[in-house]
């Protein structure tokens, strides 16, 4: 298990406009005690918090008021870690969430359903509560899908891409121009967040559009190799953002002869396997993409995209009596609740 972060880290951050940028030119000391999280003078409670989630060091919170939806409250933290930061914040929630949830489950007599685990990764409380016996879970927390018998801290790198909705491995690229016109000179750069497969295209395109000026070319050199594997030569699932463009482009047989290789020596890999239901839905062979899919909730019990996009394949095939298996064991009603519904983090990740 990789350890845990600092308990109550604290920090320093300023505050982004809606561009991004940071604010002010002095930081302001923040702080998380364990049940508050405090930003300057501002204390938020713990509890809510409906989600955190982080690019580098840029942080988002949603945070429930008494009135009205959510504030979103945006800051870069400057001196400190935003790993225990989002760790810390993250074990306090879930625990209070999954003790709800179990004294719900007391007053109702059901107790003895109650099942949870700690996250290998970020020790979060996983609630599997209802769900189905697996050797994989997934953490909403820190987003990623972990072996429980032999988590690798790899594990925690994979996940859905925002661009491509694939699971992959999402890294921040560069992309620079440089130009000069006559007496006139400049640069554009800016920061994205995406897997390699998706990075691949916008890498041709500025190595070509760098190539009069020159002084752009070693970046895009750099974000090519980056794009095309690079130091991931012998990465845990080798292969995926080969296999995952071979989906998307539609050859759908190279593509899961790709995949099977990745699960010879992972059999146990729910987003790979969610990869290839995705790819199967998008051919619409949906009787082919359910049973993968369901190979996937067998591998992780609780991991959302699966499950949502089961829920799809179910609807288009007209099977009511397993869409409405597949809602029970998420704990939704069956009078058209969608999965995401669902009283924990899942629901608004």
């Amino acid at each position: 298990m990789v350890e845990g972060p600092a308990e109550n880290p604290a920090f320093k951050f300023k505050y982004l406009n809606e561009r991004g940028q940071e604010t002010g030119f002095l930081s302001t000391k923040g702080r998380f005690d364990g049940s508050h999280l405090h930003l300057g003078e501002t204390a938020i409670p713990a509890n809510a918090i409906i989600h955190v989630d982080n690019r580098e060091n840029r942080v988002v919170l949603s945070v429930a008021q008494k009135e009205g939806p959510p504030a979103t409250i945006l800051f870069a933290v400057t001196g400190g870690s935003v790993v225990a930061l989002k760790a810390a914040l993250g074990r306090v929630r879930s625990a209070a969430w999954a003790a709800s949830h179990r004294d719900e489950l007391k007053s109702q007599g059901r107790e003895h359903e109650f099942r949870a685990v700690d996250c290998p990764h970020c020790n979060a409380t996983i609630d599997l509560s209802g769900f189905r016996e697996s050797p994989q879970v997934n953490c909403s927390f820190c987003h990623s899908i972990s072996t429980l018998q032999a988590p690798l801290a790899e594990e925690t790198q994979y996940r859905i891409c925002d661009e491509c909705g694939m699971y992959s491995k999402p890294r921040k690229f560069t992309i620079f121009y440089f130009y000069f016109l006559l007496v006139v000179y400049g640069w554009h750069s800016r920061s994205t967040w995406r897997c390699p497969a998706c990075m691949r295209g916008d890498a041709w395109k500025m190595l070509f559009g760098n190539l009069v000026f020159v002084l752009g070319v070693p970046v895009a050199i750099v974000q090519l190799i980056r794009a095309y594997g690079g130091a991931d030569l012998k990465s845990m699932y080798r292969g995926l953002d080969s296999a995952n463009l071979k989906a998307r482009k539609g050859d759908l047989a190279t593509a899961i002869s790709e995949y099977r290789k990745i699960l010879e020596s992972h059999p146990h890999a729910a987003g790979v396997k969610y990869n290839i239901g995705l790819a199967m839905v998008q051919q619409n062979f949906m009787d082919a993409a359910a049973q993968t899919l369901d190979a996937a909730l067998n591998d992780c019990c609780n991991y959302q995209p699966a499950a949502q996009l089961l829920a799809h394949c179910y609807t288009q095939l007209s099977e009511p009596e397993k869409l409405a298996a597949l809602k029970a064991e998420w704990g939704t009603a069956e009078d058209g609740n969608s999965l995401d519904e669902r009283k924990d983090e899942d629901a608004v990740e």
